[in-house]
C-alpha cells in the first residue's frame, strides 16, 4: 500500500542506502569512471541514489576541470517516477550550474502515484527537467518549479487510494513514437501569446488544462520571461566582465590609500575625519565601498551556494580580486565599526569576508611559501588587523581604569598581541603606513609601553624603530 507511512519507511530505507554508499565514496575510482560517457538511472525509490550518485559523479568532473583536465565526460541522470529530493537550497544550488540543472531528467506518469507522494505542500521541491506522460502517449516537459508543482498537486488528487507500482515500460514505447509538443495550433478558442499559449498547451497535452488555474499559467509566464531578461542581462553583463568593472572602483580605492599615507594612514585617516576637505574625500570613499561591498557580498552568496569549483584561471582571478578587495575595504568597515562604539569585531565579522579568506587559505595550500621576503607589504596581509589593534586599545584601557576582575586575563592576552605582531613584522606582512606617527596602533604602543614601565623590555621596541 502507497501511503505516507510506507513512503516515509521506504525514505528510511534510502537513507541507510545513502549512507553506505557515502562511505564507499572515496573508494570509487571516479578519475577512471568520468573518461567515458555514462546514463545513471534508476525507479521510484532508486531514482535518489541515482540522483546522489550523479552529484558526486558531478563534483568528480568539477575537480578533474579545475585541474585543467579537458577530457572528463560529464553523466546524464534519468530518473522514472522518482518523488521530489531536496529542498528550495538545494535545486538553487543546482539551478546556478547549467552543466548539472541540465543533465537531470524526471520522467513521470501521470498515473504513478508514488512520483506525486509530495508535492507543494512539503519542504521538498523539484530542479531539473520534468517529463510528464499520459497512458496514451502525450507528454510534456517543465523546467520551472510552479508548473511541476501544480501538475504533481493535481496528480495527487486523481490518484487517491491508487497503490499500484507503474510500469514505464509503455511510456518508455510512446516516447520514441510522439513528438515532444503538438503546438500551438491545436489550441483553439485562445486569444494567447506564443509563450502563454505554449505553456497552456503544454498542460493541455497531458490532460490537466482543466484542473489547472489561470494564475498557476500565468505565474510560469511571468518566471518564464523573467529568465529571459536574466540571460539577456547576464549575456551583457558576464561575469568576468562585471568583475573586470569592479576593478575600477578598486584602483580609486588603492590610489586613495596611497594618499593617505601623507595624511596619518589609510585606516586612522579614514576614521577620524574632521575637514571639509577630507569630508568630500570620504564621501568618495563610500561610494566606491558601498559598490565593492555590494557586489563582494552577492558574488560570496552565489558562489557559496554553488555546488563545485570555478575552473582554476577563473577561480585564481576572483580570488586574487576578493583578496584585494578584502585587504582594502574590510579596514574602513573595521573603523566603521569601532566608531559606533562597538567591540569584538572578529565575533561579529560579516559572513562573506570570512569566506573569502577561508577560500583564498584553501587556494594556498600545497603551495611553496615565499620564504625569500624582504619588503613590507604594500596591504596588510590580515585583514582584520585593525580590529585587534581597537581591542588592544579596549583592554588596555581597561587595565589602566583598574577595578577590573579579569586582570590576568587582560596581561595574557595584550602580551599574546604583542608576540603576534612581532611575528607579523618579521614576516613583512603589515604595510609601513601602520607605523605612523598617530596611528592607532602607535597610540596603543605609547601607552602600553608607559603602563608597562620604563623597566619594560621588549624585542617589538627595536622592530618598531628599525
Amino acid at each position: 500500500m502507497l501511503n505516507r507511512a510506507s513512503i516515509l519507511a521506504a525514505r528510511i530505507s534510502f537513507k541507510m542506502l545513502t549512507e553506505q554508499l557515502l562511505r564507499l565514496h572515496p573508494l570509487i575510482n571516479f578519475t577512471r569512471l568520468i573518461k567515458a560517457p555514462l546514463v545513471i538511472t534508476g525507479q521510484g525509490l532508486g531514482g535518489y541514489l541515482a540522483i546522489l550518485f550523479t552529484l558526486l559523479y558531478q563534483n568528480a568532473v568539477d575537480i578533474e576541470e579545475s585541474n585543467g583536465s579537458k577530457t572528463a565526460k560529464r553523466p546524464i541522470c534519468i530518473t522514472f517516477g522518482a518523488p521530489l529530493l531536496g529542498d528550495e537550497a538545494l535545486g538553487r544550488a543546482i539551478s546556478e550550474r547549467r552543466q548539472w540543472k541540465s543533465c537531470f531528467v524526471n520522467v513521470v506518469a501521470i498515473t504513478d502515484p508514488l512520483a506525486s507522494s509530495f508535492s507543494s505542500n512539503t519542504l521538498y521541491k523539484p530542479f531539473g527537467t520534468f517529463m510528464f506522460c499520459t497512458n496514451s502517449g502525450g507528454h510534456t516537459t517543465f523546467e520551472d518549479q510552479v508548473p511541476v508543482l501544480a501538475v504533481l498537486d493535481a496528480m495527487a488528487s486523481s490518484n487517491a487510494g491508487n497503490s499500484q507500482m507503474h510500469d514505464y515500460t509503455n511510456e518508455l514505447r510512446l516516447i520514441r513514437k510522439n513528438i515532444l509538443y503538438r503546438g500551438v495550433s491545436e489550441l483553439s478558442g485562445f486569444n494567447l501569446n506564443p509563450l502563454r499559449a505554449g505553456i497552456a498547451s503544454q498542460f493541455q497535452e497531458i490532460g490537466l488544462l482543466d484542473d489547472t488555474s489561470d494564475h498557476i499559467i500565468a505565474e510560469t509566464e511571468e518566471k518564464r520571461l523573467k529568465i529571459i531578461k536574466k540571460k539577456r542581462k547576464d549575456n551583457a553583463y558576464q561575469p568576468m566582465k562585471k568583475l573586470n568593472e569592479m576593478k575600477i572602483s578598486l584602483t580609486y580605492m588603492e590610489w586613495h590609500m596611497k594618499m593617505q599615507r601623507m595624511e596619518g594612514g589609510y585606516y586612522d585617516s579614514y576614521k577620524n575625519t574632521a575637514s571639509i576637505i577630507q569630508i568630500k574625500k570620504k564621501q568618495e570613499v563610500i561610494k566606491h565601498q558601498r559598490i565593492l561591498n555590494q557586489y563582494w557580498k552577492k558574488m560570496v552568496e552565489e558562489k557559496n551556494l554553488m555546488p563545485q569549483k570555478e575552473g582554476a584561471k577563473l577561480r585564481k582571478r576572483w580570488l586574487y580580486s576578493g583578496t584585494n578587495y578584502r585587504r582594502i575595504i574590510e579596514p574602513l568597515d573595521i573603523a566603521d565599526y569601532y566608531k559606533r562604539g562597538k567591540t569584538d569585531y572578529i565575533g561579529n565579522r560579516p559572513k562573506h569576508y570570512e569566506l573569502l579568506e577561508k577560500w583564498s587559505e584553501d587556494d594556498k595550500k600545497g603551495q611553496k611559501p615565499n620564504d625569500g621576503k624582504m619588503k613590507a607589504a604594500c596591504l596588510t596581509e590580515d585583514s582584520c588587523f585593525w580590529a585587534h589593534v581597537e581591542e588592544a586599545l579596549i583592554l588596555l584601557n581597561e587595565l589602566k581604569n583598574g577595578g577590573s576582575s579579569r586582570v590576568d586575563l587582560l596581561h595574557a592576552t595584550l602580551e599574546q598581541f604583542e608576540v603576534d605582531l612581532l611575528v607579523a613584522i618579521k614576516d613583512f606582512a603589515v604595510s609601513p603606513d601602520v607605523f605612523l606617527e598617530g596611528s592607532s596602533l602607535m597610540k596603543w604602543w605609547r601607552d602600553y609601553k608607559a603602563y608597562k614601565g620604563s623597566s619594560y623590555v621588549s624585542e617589538l621596541i627595536c622592530s618598531i624603530h628599525e
